[in-house]
């Protein structure tokens, strides 16, 4: 799935930030997605998949609401963790994780 990201109004690099932005979005970049789908239409999915607007029960306009109900997105994560476990390994470096401190 896409990730968000923006280049803000006042950033000091601006250049450097469209330029990681345009290598990120890049057709190259895109056909190397790791889970299938590019943010980009004009990208097929590798694998089989067919475009991620094509399922039914995708619906991103909708995730970020989903995502404000903190208790309901909870609910969620025990039932996965109840399935597969618990999230294990280190966080990635320069992200504090889903636990900050633990």
């Amino acid at each position: 799935m896409g990730q968000r990201a923006a280049i803000l109004k006042e950033a000091p690099h601006k250049a450097a930030a469209k330029l990681y932005m345009n290598c990120q979005i890049s057709e190259k970049n895109q056909r190397k997605a790791y889970n299938g789908w590019s943010v980009r239409t004009d990208v097929q999915p590798q694998g089989g998949l067919k475009p991620v607007w094509d399922y039914a029960n995708s619906n991103f306009a909708e995730f970020p609401r989903f995502m404000e109900d903190r208790a309901l997105v909870e609910r969620w994560r025990q039932t996965f963790a109840i399935y597969f476990g618990e999230v294990r390994g280190e966080p990635s470096p320069g992200w504090l994780g889903q636990r900050p401190g633990a």
